[in-house]
């Protein structure tokens, strides 16, 4: 499995439209949708019954779960999971579950069954590491048979369910040894598809995909003006000495714990982004709403329900257009991507991809300040003339390289050119 290939789209089934016990039909209604958009993986948030006991909001925090075995009612019943799932892959798509195992809501089954599988107080009370989670307690991983259970129950999902893999919440608080213990037991029944919530670098021992948590830091610093374009592509290259070879980031511009992307920027700017979003190397999230551009967050405590569904507007067919663009040019899953150096790294990001003899060559200009740029492809070539159109635009945009220098001009729409060279 090639997991450069995913195009993911976080779905929140509680919050989709349609009758309450239902949602899995509105979500499988949805799937051409998503799949006509270029999306070919689901992430699902939490799909269990959530915790009442100290209960944020009216509904309750989806990562709260009460019975990792069964499916909140509210979001349906498991022969709807199940339907679901299989029209996923009728339509070649992927289906990953999110898997919360470093804690539990307070009032999950497991408290009163086996109690000493818990992290405890100085007066022998579950309780939690991070203070702020009230409606949650910590699991206790010195327990082999805690393992044991989680073991069995994510065996459970994939073998009644055929889910084709986990998002692992929070994983980096839950012991290595263990998610080293999970792909053991699991990778003989099917090859999953492991993302784990957390960008620490020995996380890939066991995942094949991990968040792009301080990347996206980075990102916020300079869209809030507490840092610059330029502090944040550094970073980016710096990635690339702090991973394994070969590593892949989830990159995202907004998901359920973090706001809206399109209240922050104008839609020009967004656009860059979104540009940016899926010609950079990596695996692209797309949040549910983000797609056109909506500015609500996603309330995951209380009723809320997506404004589905929505008329085509820029935003949507951009994410559209370059999804396809992503997935069907084989460059981005199968190439390598190099930084290009320029001469305005305070305005502008620039980078190629290359595989055999294809190119794309990606100039953005988040700033959107109309101005010419100089790239400096030292080390690329020396001499060479870029012929083509703009994905984004379709405008012929001719590029002489001379003395591994070039000049081109930038606005307010991107520039992403695809060629070849002999």
């Amino acid at each position: 499995m090639n997991f450069k290939r995913l195009i993911i789209y976080e779905a929140f089934a509680r919050a989709y439209p349609g009758e309450k016990g239902k949602k899995f039909d509105s979500l499988m209604k949805d799937l051409e949708r998503l799949k006509g958009m270029g999306i070919n993986t689901v992430w699902l948030m939490p799909i269990h019954p959530t915790g009442v006991v100290e209960r944020k909001g009216t509904l309750g925090s989806p990562y709260a779960i009460r019975d990792y075995y069964e499916i909140d009612p509210l979001i349906g019943t498991k022969d709807g999971f199940k339907r679901f799932v299989k029209r996923a892959h009728e339509l070649n798509m992927y289906v990953l579950m999110d898997m919360v195992l470093n804690h539990a809501a307070a009032d999950n089954v497991l408290v009163k069954e086996h109690p000493e599988w818990f992290l405890r107080d100085e007066n022998g009370n579950p309780t939690r590491k991070v203070p702020d989670w009230t409606d949650i307690v910590d699991f206790d991983y010195s327990n082999g048979e805690l393992r044991k259970y989680m073991i069995n129950m994510m065996k459970y999902w994939v073998e009644e369910f055929d889910i084709d893999g986990f998002r692992c919440d929070v994983a980096g608080l839950v012991p290595l040894d263990f998610w080293l213990q999970v792909r053991k037991e699991l990778d003989p029944l099917k090859r999953l598809i492991w993302l784990s919530e957390t960008h620490d670098p020995y996380m890939y021992q066991a995942f094949d995909i991990t968040y792009d948590y301080d990347g996206y830091y980075k990102f916020r610093d300079f869209i809030e003006g507490k840092g610059s374009l330029r502090e944040y592509v550094d970073f980016l290259r710096m990635q690339d000495h702090m991973y394994p070879r070969g590593y892949i980031k989830m990159r995202f511009l907004e998901n359920h714990d973090q706001p809206r992307i399109a209240k922050f920027i104008e839609e020009d700017s967004l656009i860059q982004w979104i540009a940016f979003l899926f010609t950079f190397k990596g695996v692209p999230l797309v949040h549910n709403g983000q797609e056109y551009g909506l500015k609500e967050d996603v309330d995951i405590f209380n009723e809320y329900t997506l404004p589905f569904p929505m008329e085509e507007n820029r935003i949507s067919i951009l994410h559209r257009k370059l999804a396809h663009y992503r997935y069907g040019t084989g460059v981005f899953t199968e190439g390598e991507m190099l930084f290009v150096k320029n001469d305005q790294p305070e305005k502008v990001i620039s980078y190629l991809w290359r595989y055999e003899n294809r190119y794309i060559l990606c100039v953005l200009n988040p700033l959107l300040e109309s101005t010419k740029v100089t790239l400096d492809f030292s080390g690329i070539w020396e001499s060479a003339c870029i012929h083509s159109k703009n994905v984004f635009n379709d405008e012929i945009v001719r590029v002489p390289v001379k003395n591994s220098r070039a000049t081109v001009e930038v606005g307010k729409e991107p520039l992403i050119l695809s060629f070849v060279l002999y």
